[in-house]
């Protein structure tokens, strides 16, 4: 049984020039958190078993069953402890405008991942 985890993220959103005929523009996203390897730590030749991996960006504004994955950023090499400003930006992606509910989730060597609804935060979309 995986222990909880916890993330905070603070997310901004950027617009990117772009025309479209809908309400879609291009954005890209940039997630800055911070993570406690303390709880549970980073891969490595050594810790195999039980560790993160990397860090997976979704937005589930259509709610937490509909994920949609935006990207995903490694886990620091060698961190450990309380890790602050991780960062990761996706690629411009088309996005209508208005609220959106964006979502970090930790994902083990395994594949699963922390719960989504632990890691949230509304944004406003140009």
């Amino acid at each position: 049984m995986l222990k909880t985890r916890t993330l905070v993220a603070i997310v901004l959103v950027y617009a990117l020039a772009g025309t479209t005929q809908t309400a879609q523009r291009k954005h890209t996203i940039t997630f800055t958190f911070d993570y406690d390897f303390g709880v549970t730590p980073v891969c490595s030749p050594k810790v195999t078993k039980t560790c993160v991996q990397s860090f997976n960006l979704y937005d589930i504004s259509g709610g937490i069953w509909r994920p949609v994955k935006l990207g995903s950023v490694p886990a620091p090499p060698g961190a450990k402890g309380l890790v602050k400003d991780i960062s990761a930006t996706t690629q411009s992606l088309s996005f209508e405008s208005g609220r959106h509910l964006l979502a970090i989730a930790a994902q083990m060597r395994d594949a699963s991942e922390t719960d989504l609804d632990k890691c949230t935060v509304w944004v406003q979309v140009p």
